[in-house]
């Protein structure tokens, strides 16, 4: 089975979720990784699609949702899946009311993978922002735990292999 994975990512976080997911379920079908930004191939042609990438700003990449809506009609007649990446997971629930077209229905569900607040890959305001960010995260007073303070966010390797099995058992 030939599956697509197509991701969009600024700081490179969704490209590493992209990855894993690739290694992960290399072994069982032909997989093809694309960035939203080389001008993936429609998903005719594969068996398994899946697309994601950050939330930025409570936004996903333009031109990733711009993908989706363009492919809704094939993308709901095929296995597909969604992925997130986002650093504040408690808030997965209204990206995906606000940021998924609502024509998209995607078989193998929408998933988040976690996020990252790391600085380094990033440029301008977004490293500014990014850093605000972890010295509040960091700052906080963990004794009174509330919504908008919490660790620093990760990537969750064990929704990415839950993705995986839930691919492999399509075989």
């Amino acid at each position: 089975m030939k599956v697509i994975i197509i991701y969009a990512s600024r700081g490179g976080v969704s490209k590493k979720c992209a990855e894993i997911l690739r290694d992960k379920i290399s072994s069982s079908f032909d997989v093809s990784v694309f960035d939203i930004e080389n001008a993936p191939p429609s998903p005719d042609s594969f068996d398994i699609v899946v697309i994601g990438g950050s939330v930025r700003m409570s936004r996903i990449n333009k031109k990733l949702k711009k993908y989706l809506r363009e492919h809704a009609q094939t993308l709901n007649k095929k296995q597909t899946a969604l992925f997130l990446c986002c650093g504040f997971p408690e808030y997965f629930d209204t990206y995906v009311a606000k940021q998924i077209p609502k024509s998209i229905i995607p078989s193998l569900g929408i998933h988040c993978f976690g996020g990252e607040l790391k600085p380094k890959n990033l440029k301008g305001f977004d490293k500014i922002i990014v850093k605000m960010l972890r010295e509040e995260i960091k700052g906080a007073d963990f004794e009174s735990y509330d919504a908008l303070h919490s660790p620093l966010p990760e990537i969750v390797p064990e929704n990415i292999y839950r993705l995986s099995d839930k691919m492999r058992k399509l075989l």
